[in-house]
């Protein structure tokens, strides 16, 4: 048995079988991709299978975040409607998300006195996997360090998401889909469609624009962040 075939069952086995779990108990903490990931993680260290093997052997799940992430694209356009009329808010509140991801990465960079180098990893936290990396190697940043905080950016917005919605009793598909865009990229994307087209939709165009306007602004992000930590 080759070993794609051992990891590919191996890693979407434990997916599904974890799923089932939070799908069963209802918990948030339950989520997935989070248990999915510790466990593989585990099983790399006590087995000693070097990371680039896995990688290598189940790189089609990785190809299949592309396709995912375009057939978002659909609710976007049933919902058009919609985002035209609430465009003013939907730009309002994606600028003020990237203005607020980009002030925490520098109040994390002073507080902690990271380097340039850790800095730019962090810089892209909450954009999709593909445009992140894409901003990490550009700025310099580390970019398997950057996949992996972008993931656990994503869980703990699709984890926290519904648990701050309830506390404050937010219950519009436009706020709750340009949050959960905006903070939490495609794992955000794929809470707010539980709760409904509209909401993924506003999701979906929330992750597309704070992308590139990351994108535009990551290099003016990363030479004021170098100011204030030299």
């Amino acid at each position: 048995m080759s070993n794609m075939l051992i990891y590919m069952t191996l890693t979407l086995g434990i997916f599904i079988v974890f799923s089932c779990i939070q799908h069963k108990f209802k918990l948030t903490i339950l989520n997935p991709l989070l248990l999915t990931s510790i466990v593989i993680m585990i099983i790399l260290l006590v087995g000693e299978i070097p990371y680039e093997s896995y990688k290598e052997e189940t790189s089609f799940i990785t190809f299949l975040i592309g396709p995912a992430t375009v057939s978002l694209a659909v609710p976007l356009y049933e919902n058009l409607d919609v985002l035209k009329k609430h465009w003013k808010i939907v730009l309002i509140t994606i600028l003020v998300g990237v203005v607020g991801h980009a002030l925490s990465i520098g109040i994390l960079s002073i507080v902690l006195g990271l380097s340039d180098v850790l800095a730019a990893t962090f810089i892209p936290k909450s954009v999709t996997t593909a445009i992140a990396i894409g901003i990490s190697e550009s700025l310099g940043g580390i970019k398997y360090l950057t996949v992996a905080i972008v993931i656990l950016t994503g869980i703990i917005a699709a984890m926290l998401g519904p648990i701050i919605f309830k506390i404050f009793k937010i219950d519009n598909p436009i706020a709750r889909g340009l949050a959960l865009g905006s903070s939490g990229h495609v794992l955000g994307t794929s809470k707010a469609l539980e709760y409904s087209d509209l909401d993924g939709s506003l999701s979906t165009l929330s992750l597309v624009l704070t992308g590139l306007i990351t994108v535009a602004t990551a290099p003016l992000t990363l030479e004021i962040i170098k100011f204030f930590i030299k």
